[in-house]
Parts: C-alpha cells; sequence; structure tokens
C-alpha cells in the first residue's frame, strides 16, 4: 500500500507510527466542517466541495476512514492532505498543528540547521514582541492622536485589538527604550526590519505612524505596513525585505480572513488595509489587499488557491481601470476553468471604506452580487475602449484578444473564451500553436540563465548594473517600468524580483543579496555589481532609452488613434529630454 505522507519528510523527521497515531486521534469532520457545512448522507458527510465552484453537494467525507474525496474535481486525502491543499501548510506544519489540536506532544526530531531554526524562531518571536509594544503604545498616552484617527474612521475597539493595529511614536530612540541598546539586540531589531542602521548607529524605521501588523499564511507577524499620521511622505512605508517579509508574496488579511472566506465562498480584492479593516468592521471579513503596490503574479496565484471566484474592487477612475487591466493581464497565464474572477468598479472618489459607512452592510453586499462583472466581460469591454470602432475596431480587438489568449495554460478555457471573442468581433483568431508563448511561461523557471550579451543589447545588460549598483534609482522608474522587460526576455523574472525588493529604504546589499539566494545559479548577479559604476549622466541615458523602446514597443502593438497619438506624445517629450541630456554632457567634456 502506497504511504499517504510525503515520503522525504516522513522519513527524515517523523515516524510512521507517530503519524498512524495521530491521524487516529484527530477528527476529519471536524477539521474540514470548519469550511464545509457536512451533513450526513448514509455512513457518510456529504457537503459543498471547498476546491472548486459546484451548487449540488459532491464532497463525501468518511468518518470511519477518516478520508475526503470530491466526486466532482477528484480531490482526496487525509487531514495531512487537507490542510496541505486546503489551508496551504507545509507537511511539518500540517502534523504540528494535528498535534497541538488533540493534545499530542510532537517528538523530537532533527533539523538540518539547528542554529537557522533558532534565529528564525527568536526572529518570528520579536516580530510579535515589536508588535505588542506598538499595540500598548496606541493605548497609551502618545498614542491619542491615532485613536483619535480610528473614531475618525469609525474602527470599532473590537478590530483594532483582534488586528492588532499599533501606534510608532514620533522621534528617534522608540525601539532602544523598549528592548535595550545592548548590540546583539539592536542587531536583531535591525535584522527584522524595524531599525536602520547609519552612520550615527540605529534609528527607528517607522515613526509617528499607525502600524498594521503584516502576517504570514501562519498567523505570524512577519512585517509591518505603517501610515503617517500627518503631512509627509511616503504616505505608506512598508517593512523591508528581510528573511521573514517577503512583499511580492503576502497579501494583509489573508490569514485572518482565510476561514471565513473558504466557508462564505467570498473573497474581495481590495487596494489598502484600512478598506480590508472597513469591511471586517462591518461584518465582511472577507477581503485581501496587496501591501502598497500593484498585484503580482504570486498573490494572484495565492488568491486563486484561496477562492476560485474573487471579486476585484476598483476604483472607477482611470487609475482604478489600469489597475483591473494589469490583474487581467497577470492572471491569464494562471487561470483555469474553475475559476470565475469578477470585477467591480465603484463610483469615482469612493472606496470600500466610504460607500460602507455611506450605504451600510446590505447595500454594498449588493453591489458585490449584483455589479461585480465576470473577467471575461470586463476583458471584452476593455478591449473594445482600446480598440476603437468600426470594422477597423474589430480587428484591432481581435489582433490585441489573440496576443492575451496567447498567455493562456489552460487549454479548454482560451478555446472557449476565443470563441467568445470571435462571436463579438466577428473575427477569427490565429491563435499561437500551444509550443509557442504558454509553453516558454510554463517553462521559464526551469531554463538556465543565458548569458546576457549574447541575447541583450547592450543598454539592457547596463541599465540592471546601473540598477543594482544604486538601488535608490528604483524611485526614479516611472510607473509602467515594471513591464520594461517582455516576458521571454533573460533579465525578466531578475529584474521584476529585484523591482518589488526595492522598498522606500532597501540598500543594494539587501537587494542584491536575496537576489542571489533566490537566483544561485546566476552569475549576472555579481558581475552587474561589480561592473564599472555606472555614472548618473549614464544612468538617466539608459532610463530614457529603456522608456523608449518600450513606448515604441506599445505603439507598434496599438490600436486606436487616440492611443497611437498618446504614445507619440510621450516618445516625443522623451526624445527632447534625451537631446538635452546629450546636450549638457557634450558641453561639460
Amino acid at each position: 500500500m502506497q504511504s499517504p505522507y510525503p515520503i522525504k519528510l516522513r522519513m527524515a523527521q517523523f515516524s510512521t507510527t507517530f503519524l498512524d497515531e495521530l491521524l487516529s486521534r484527530a477528527d476529519i469532520v471536524e477539521l474540514i466542517g470548519r469550511h464545509v457545512d457536512l451533513k450526513p448522507s448514509g455512513a457518510n458527510m456529504m457537503g459543498l466541495c471547498p476546491f472548486h465552484h459546484e451548487k449540488t453537494p459532491s464532497f463525501s467525507v468518511s468518518t470511519d476512514k477518516q478520508i475526503y474525496y470530491c466526486f466532482g474535481c477528484g480531490k482526496g486525502g487525509n487531514a495531512y492532505r487537507y490542510l496541505m491543499e486546503h489551508d496551504g501548510y507545509a507537511f511539518p506544519e500540517a502534523v504540528e498543528f494535528l498535534a497541538n489540536k488533540v493534545g499530542m506532544p510532537m517528538p523530537e526530531r532533527q533539523v538540518a540547521n539547528p542554529h537557522e531554526e533558532a534565529k528564525k524562531k527568536a526572529g518570528l518571536g520579536l516580530l510579535q514582541q515589536v508588535a505588542d509594544v506598538f499595540h500598548r503604545t496606541l493605548a497609551g498616552e502618545q498614542g491619542g492622536k491615532a485613536r483619535a484617527y480610528f473614531e475618525r474612521r469609525k474602527l470599532p475597539q473590537a478590530i483594532i485589538n483582534n488586528y492588532q493595529l499599533g501606534f510608532a511614536p514620533a522621534g528617534y530612540g522608540f525601539m532602544q527604550r523598549c528592548f535595550g541598546t545592548d548590540t546583539k539586540t539592536l542587531q536583531q531589531l535591525e535584522r527584522i526590519g524595524v531599525l536602520i542602521k547609519n552612520e550615527r548607529g540605529y534609528a527607528d524605521r517607522f515613526r509617528d505612524r499607525i502600524m498594521f501588523p503584516i502576517r504570514n499564511k501562519n498567523g505570524q507577524v512577519v512585517g509591518y505596513g505603517g501610515r503617517i499620521l500627518d503631512d509627509g511622505e511616503p504616505k505608506y512605508l512598508n517593512s523591508p525585505e528581510t528573511d521573514f517579509y517577503h512583499k511580492s508574496d503576502l497579501l494583509y488579511g489573508f490569514s485572518e480572513h482565510r476561514d471565513y472566506i473558504r466557508k462564505h465562498k467570498l473573497l474581495v480584492v481590495v487596494e489598502g488595509y484600512m478598506d480590508v479593516l472597513a469591511m471586517a468592521a462591518h461584518e465582511l471579513p472577507c477581503a485581501l489587499a496587496p501591501l502598497g503596490t500593484a498585484i503580482t503574479e504570486q498573490q494572484l496565484q495565492n488568491i486563486l488557491r484561496l477562492h476560485g471566484e474573487p471579486i476585484f474592487c476598483f476604483d472607477g477612475d482611470r487609475a482604478g481601470r489600469q489597475a483591473a487591466w494589469r490583474a487581467i493581464e497577470r492572471m491569464l497565464p494562471h487561470l483555469k476553468s474553475e475559476h470565475s474572477p469578477r470585477f467591480l468598479y465603484l463610483p469615482d472618489g469612493a472606496d470600500p471604506d466610504s460607500l460602507l459607512q455611506e450605504e451600510g452592510k446590505v447595500a454594498f453586499e449588493k453591489r458585490l452580487r449584483e455589479d461585480a462583472r465576470p473577467m471575461l466581460e470586463t476583458l471584452v469591454k476593455g478591449l473594445k475602449n482600446i480598440a476603437g470602432d468600426g470594422a477597423e475596431g474589430r480587428a484591432r480587438m481581435a489582433k490585441k484578444a489573440d496576443t492575451m489568449l496567447s498567455t493562456m495554460t489552460d487549454d479548454y478555457l482560451r478555446q472557449a473564451w476565443q470563441g467568445e471573442i470571435e462571436k463579438i468581433s466577428g473575427v477569427n483568431l490565429i491563435h499561437q500553436k500551444p509550443n509557442n508563448f504558454a509553453a516558454n511561461r510554463r517553462n521559464q523557471t526551469a531554463l538556465k540563465p543565458q548569458r546576457p550579451l549574447s541575447v541583450a543589447p547592450m543598454k539592457h545588460d547596463r541599465f540592471m548594473a546601473s540598477l543594482l549598483q544604486d538601488s535608490k534609482r528604483f524611485s526614479q522608474l516611472p510607473d509602467d517600468a515594471y513591464d520594461f522587460f517582455i516576458d521571454n526576455h533573460p533579465f525578466k523574472s531578475l529584474y521584476t524580483r529585484a523591482f518589488s525588493l526595492a522598498g522606500d529604504d532597501d540598500n543594494t546589499l539587501e537587494i542584491t543579496a536575496q537576489l542571489m539566494r533566490e537566483f544561485p545559479d546566476n552569475q549576472d548577479i555579481a558581475r552587474w555589481v561589480n561592473l564599472p559604476i555606472v555614472e548618473d549622466a549614464e544612468f538617466q541615458m539608459l532610463l530614457i532609452d529603456m522608456h523608449m523602446s518600450y513606448l515604441d514597443g506599445l505603439r507598434g502593438r496599438a490600436e486606436g488613434l487616440t492611443v497611437i497619438m498618446r504614445l507619440n506624445e510621450e516618445l516625443k517629450a522623451l526624445r527632447a529630454q534625451q537631446h538635452q541630456l546629450k546636450n549638457s554632457s557634450e558641453k561639460e567634456n
């Protein structure tokens, strides 16, 4: 009989006897019943499958054998498998969760690196202690104006406590007053991202800010978001990339709302922390938010794994529609036939917080039910807006749709969408063969890095070097710089990862070290850092050149006179900047 446990983990850490004993003590009906309404059906329990959308129950749980199976989607297994596939636990985490639940002591187990394990545990413990300090400060004498802010936003005390909101007072030295000035402690506080080391010593990263603890999928504090109370920039400041905090992978509210989302089958993606909290305050703990940046592919994958029918809630203005379009483009490669995302545009100037205050929960829920439109409908509407009217517009629409659909990896869903778009446009799409873009994207992570100079222009190489040599240059990039490299470009994955790592106070060393950990076989990272310094003047020329290449590519694919004219104006402005920089350089020489 095949073992129900991942063999490497089972042999390395836990005995079969222990795992079997733990399963015998666990109640899978109680475990699954947290998310599924199970009802008796013969000898088993039946309910709606938590892994796919269905209206008629096909998910069966055997109380005798302690095994679940869905006759609709084919997913099945024991309690360990459920915790791994449904809740996202790693196998050891699933074992520990069950052991704690049934009161069974965990066996002593060998860890690959006890020192690193101890460092990780200490770091997570310190992150929680810092969150406790911020929370107590909010309730104390120094937290008066922060409490007043929450009162103006009508945020109940229960929400403030449940999400452990806090306050970091103005000035310097707060962390040292709370935790002491021992060198080792200060180094630990720097490692978790709450202190910054400079030539004068250690300084608080967060000052005069409302603090939002950010948790990982296991509910552990891994970082913070801080909102400034008075005028100043940046309005929101996040933790830097650390061993615990990876901004592009995390979603605010994930661990707090996961069970509610699973049970009630409702997930709403919003823009910010306060929108998440406002919905929770109105008994809708189903919202998640990216951490102050455009939503990433990893975040989208986490969303779709949690719930296949998310509602993306955006402002109805131009920025909101652009955010929706970017989410659609990044979601397409990960979309499956069992997914049904929808998009809801709010009235101009409104957000979930303001609408809930104005309309109340019932009216907002009605918006979610009735006004959120399917992703395909949203895509088609966006294509029509880009393409324009007439036969030429339909042709442009079909051409753009063909390009976008070619990124999809679910062939059945792609064919279904292709058929719908062909009906609307009246034009047959000429879809690329499955061995092109989509296949390349699926295999991209398995490819060995190529030597850049043989496959990429010199400017790309110098541009990457300029950024890794001085990460402050990331702040000078325009909003559309995330897409400077096309998807099959050998630098694409490195560049986008570096882009996401570049925070407000990150330094080059942190970014480079993280990239080398994540791309251990890549030799270009060290080479870029050690190349002759790219001076600021050269960087400015490289930036303009990269931006012009990107806009020129957009113009070549643009459909619609208005779009083309806008791109021409942007290119004209960049050429003028380029000319001015060249003249300045020639005068200096």
